[in-house]
């Protein structure tokens, strides 16, 4: 049911062209603008959504003939910065694959997404398909990439749907779960000393390496008790420290930052690390310790997703592997994404799309053109399965 889609290939070039990161002025201002413009000139009512700044949520719509059920589609618009990749915003094809910033992580779904509702917005207004019977939306958010603004504003406003398919990459697996994640960043303050006489003072440093001896010991092996089947374990990693300023000074200061990542039921991530760090350090005189959250997952809460197996929308997009031949067994991804976010507000929800997350924000940032194909044809029949149009033609 595959066939080649020289619209998505060509929209993904451009997508990719237009820079949309945090080092950008504006961010994701210049890519909504063109993606709304690109829906409204095939016939799909779009709009932009202020978030922040010039920052804006696109939203499209195809209403449905009857009050069925609604789908959402949904891809954020933002990357991460070119870091060490080449010429990032210069698209690339080669050996069948097209390269550049957000190839992967997820411009390239959001491509396959938009040409899809230009597909059925056309097929509607031909009346070939008998029309939707319930509403497909597509949701284009900012800030996935630095703490989810975007996906809230939506939220917020009332923009709902029954189901949501999040084009996060997947290798075109079907991902019921994902893991929630928790920013943390622990400040210890100690007394400052010559270092000729360390006694005299209270060493930052020296109770943070206690901390993290710690954070990597016991509360790792906490967690490795707390498993899901499609994820595997809760983890924490220690990604900073940083403390002091010369050999003969102690230590006044020293941050730990931290990455915890949950499974769903591990729901009280900063509570654990208060009481651990509590536990090393309390009581310690001359030192004081400040466990908070940092902006990036407080702002949004970061949750897990899970969706059950035997949900609506999980049969039906097993039923639309089997029609394109993809594997049918379900998966889960260790990263988080705005998913999280429309199942914690009632929204059935499933992570689906082309690329490999191992490429994603690297130098390597690349997706397979025969994979673009096959998820275009993939949400078509997922809009057939849950909305009732006919089958694509391919």
């Amino acid at each position: 049911m595959t066939a080649e889609r020289p619209d998505v290939l060509e929209l993904a070039k451009q997508l990719i062209a237009i820079e949309s990161h945090k080092l950008y002025g504006g961010r994701e201002a210049a890519v909504g603008r063109f993606l709304t413009d690109w829906f409204q000139e095939r016939g799909v009512e779009a709009e932009l959504q202020f978030v922040e700044d010039e920052r804006s949520n696109v939203i499209a719509r195809i209403p449905g003939e009857d009050d069925g059920p609604s789908l959402m589609l949904c891809g954020h618009l933002d990357t991460v910065p070119a870091g060490d990749m080449l010429d990032a915003f210069t698209p690339c094809v080669t050996h069948g694959a097209l390269w550049g910033r957000g190839a992967c992580d997820m411009k390239g779904a959001v491509a396959a997404m938009a040409c899809v509702m230009a597909d059925v917005a056309r097929d509607c207004a031909l009346s070939r398909s008998g029309g939707l019977q319930g509403d497909l939306v597509f949701l284009g958010t900012v800030d996935e990439e630095t703490g989810g603004l975007g996906v809230k504003a939506a939220i917020d406003a009332g923009v709902r749907a029954d189901y949501a398919i999040v084009g996060e990459p997947t290798d075109l697996r079907v991902a019921l779960a994902h893991k929630g994640a928790c920013f943390v960043r622990i400040i210890l303050s100690g007394r400052g000393a010559h270092g000729s006489c360390p006694e005299e003072g209270v060493s930052a440093v020296s109770y943070a390496a206690r901390l993290v001896c710690a954070i990597e010991g016991a509360l790792r092996k906490k967690l490795s008790d707390r498993t899901h089947p499609l994820l595997g374990c809760s983890t924490v990693n220690v990604g900073a420290l940083r403390g002091g300023t010369q050999p003969n000074i102690v230590a006044e200061r020293c941050e730990i930052e931290i990455d915890r990542r949950m499974v769903p039921g591990d729901d009280d991530p900063l509570a654990e690390l208060r009481v651990l760090a509590e536990t090393v350090c309390g009581g310690v005189d001359g030192l004081s310790v400040d466990v908070e959250e940092s902006r990036m997952s407080s702002v949004v809460p970061h949750k897990a997703l899970e969706t059950l197996p035997d949900s609506q929308i999980a049969r039906a997009a097993l039923e639309a592997c089997r029609e394109t031949a993809l594997p049918q067994e379900t998966i889960g991804v260790t990263y988080w994404s705005d998913g999280g976010h429309l199942a914690a507000h009632g929204v059935e929800t499933i992570v689906f799309g082309p690329g490999r997350i191992v490429d994603a924000h690297s130098s390597q940032d690349r997706v397979a053109i025969a994979d673009l194909d096959t998820a275009a044809t993939w949400y078509l029949w997922m809009i057939r399965e849950l909305l009732g149009v006919s089958a694509p033609n391919t």
